[in-house]
């Protein structure tokens, strides 16, 4: 069985990596790489979610162009799944060049599964969290700060779908072995503010976190993120960790 992935060396990517037998694919090769037939394809690899990644031409090349290229390759092979990984800001009222791409991307992958009639798998994760997260993201930050004592700027109304990596990536291989079509959401459908997590965060470390309130910190900042498709769990997967847990984790790990 032959698998394939990109964005392996990623928070997602990686973790996923480890439950399975799979040739991973670098940024810098996608587009060179001569495909086998294979089993199955997760493309993860993505730019553009984080606030450093700003250069629009990278974006357009991981979110579409990458995608495009491997597409051309593909559609005369019979796989089991081809699964791309998205983001659910595609849905947010205020949109970025990274989730328009992303939302293009959707439907370019959506005209060719229909045309070719090839098992395609479009995911929309929302706010993954756990060990190994990018620092730079709200839970590692409010950890960091409880540790160190730090000040951080804060916001405390916004809203996510928070869900730990291990069961997204539970949710991808329940996907990808059904030979699932189409979009799916994987959040637990509970909406948390970021008090909410600063509570938590606080309740689990013990210390009080130094937070410098302001009204926002990013354009597409929101009151409602939740998931509301629950298709993938039409196979028996739910989610098993509560945020709290994945919290204690987090903490554990940093200490």
């Amino acid at each position: 069985m032959i698998s394939y992935g990109t964005g392996l060396s990623g928070f997602l990517g990686s973790q996923l990596a480890k439950k399975l037998d799979i040739t991973p694919i670098s940024h810098d090769k996608i587009q060179s790489t001569k495909l086998k037939p294979f089993d199955y394809f997760f493309f993860l690899s993505s730019y553009g979610n984080l606030a450093s990644q700003t250069d629009e031409d990278l974006i357009y090349k991981a979110n579409i162009e990458d995608l495009i290229s491997i597409l051309k390759q593909v559609k005369h092979f019979k796989f089991k799944s081809f699964v791309f990984i998205s983001t659910s800001s595609v849905m947010l009222r205020t949109q970025t060049t990274y989730s328009r791409t992303k939302r293009a991307a959707e439907e370019i992958l959506l005209a060719f599964m229909e045309k070719n009639d090839l098992p395609i798998c479009i995911i929309q994760p929302f706010s993954v969290t756990g060990v190994g997260e990018q620092p730079e993201h709200l839970i590692p930050t409010l950890l960091r700060a409880a540790k160190s004592g730090e000040t951080v700027n804060f916001v405390p109304n916004a809203v996510h779908d928070w869900i730990d990596v291990e069961d997204v990536v539970e949710g991808i291989l329940s996907l990808s072995s059904h030979s699932a079509r189409g979009i799916f959401q994987l959040g637990n459908g509970i909406e948390t503010t970021n008090q909410q997590v600063l509570d938590l965060v606080e309740e689990v470390t013990g210390k009080k976190v130094k937070v410098n309130l302001v009204d926002s910190m990013r354009s597409y900042d929101t009151d409602y993120w939740l998931s509301t498709n629950f298709k993938s769990r039409g196979w028996g997967w739910l989610p098993k960790k509560t945020l709290k847990q994945s919290i204690q984790e987090q903490w554990e790990a940093m200490k």
